[in-house]
């Protein structure tokens, strides 16, 4: 997995990135099964996992959520394949992250630091991850809106819009200009319904991912307790910097974790179903 700067990939690259970043999520998520069935495999991605995990999480940093783009087909593409990307990535993480109760941490939880796999990484993410949704839910509103009522859109706007489909548009009639202009619309709200189901596959694993460590770090890592991997009680000066790193969290949590923030957390977790509710209420308490 290369992690060079996104200026110089291609749109080719981005998809060879999604396919190894969706195999990879699947291949983690279905590790269990693979440890019974084959070890071989098995084996490969232990030996390889911390390595692949760093890789996979660098991935985060240099891949920015896309924001606006231009109707371009090539940046629309691009756009949708940066966020399967990210959305693969966190779903990866979920699955190395566990489900037991002391979980495997990947992030730390300094709040302050912008680079690094950090909390504020996920933080982040998720704001950005939120304004995207939002902004794509509002542009998908808006293009199903024109295609509905195509015919009052100016001259100019249809010739723009069916000039993605058809090349020499000064030999078409109104109506098939119309046509034409209505199923580019069509085909943009398609995508934008696509990357609105990936926005919120990737809000939900952000959210998961950001209450499980903070949930781990300030409950599990107060008090003395038996390490996951080794079995052995935490060491006396392990526990101590795990107490000052908790008691930062706390401190620092609420100033990252605002009202507003939560509120749009709660407000898209109300809006896709009914089982986030409990776990962002949870979550907004620990943030207090």
């Amino acid at each position: 997995v290369s992690t060079q700067s996104t200026g110089g990939r291609s749109k080719h690259d981005y998809q060879d990135l999604c396919v190894v970043t969706s195999l990879l999520a699947w291949l983690r998520a279905h590790q269990q099964d693979l440890d019974q069935e084959d070890v071989a495999v098995s084996i490969q991605l232990q030996s390889t996992g911390t390595q692949l995990q760093r890789h996979l999480i660098n991935l985060l940093h240099d891949l920015n959520l896309p924001g606006k783009c231009t109707s371009v087909d090539t940046d629309l593409e691009i756009q949708t394949l940066k966020i399967q990307i990210i959305t693969n990535v966190t779903s990866y993480c979920v699955s190395a992250m566990g489900n037991s109760n002391v979980i495997h941490a990947l992030f730390s939880p300094e709040l302050g630091v912008k680079k690094g796999n950090s909390l504020n990484l996920l933080i982040s993410l998720l704001q950005k991850a939120l304004e995207g949704s939002s902004h794509h839910s509002d542009t998908y509103s808006q293009l199903i809106h024109k295609a509905m009522h195509v015919n009052q859109l100016s001259t100019e706007e249809q010739r723009e819009l069916a000039g993605s489909i058809m090349v020499d548009i000064d030999k078409c009639s109104a109506i098939q200009r119309a046509k034409y202009a209505e199923l580019r619309l069509e085909q943009l709200a398609d995508t934008k319904d696509k990357e609105l189901s990936l926005y919120t596959q990737l809000i939900e694993s952000l959210v998961y991912l950001l209450w499980r460590h903070v949930h781990h770090y300030t409950v599990y890592c107060k008090e003395p307790c038996l390490d996951h991997v080794t079995g052995e009680p935490t060491p006396k000066r392990l526990l101590s910097s795990n107490k000052d790193l908790t008691k930062q969290l706390t401190k620092e949590l609420p100033l990252h974790l605002t009202d507003p923030f939560l509120k749009k957390i709660v407000d898209f977790c109300s809006s896709k179903t009914t089982g986030s509710g409990s776990m962002t209420a949870s979550f907004y308490f620990s943030s207090r």
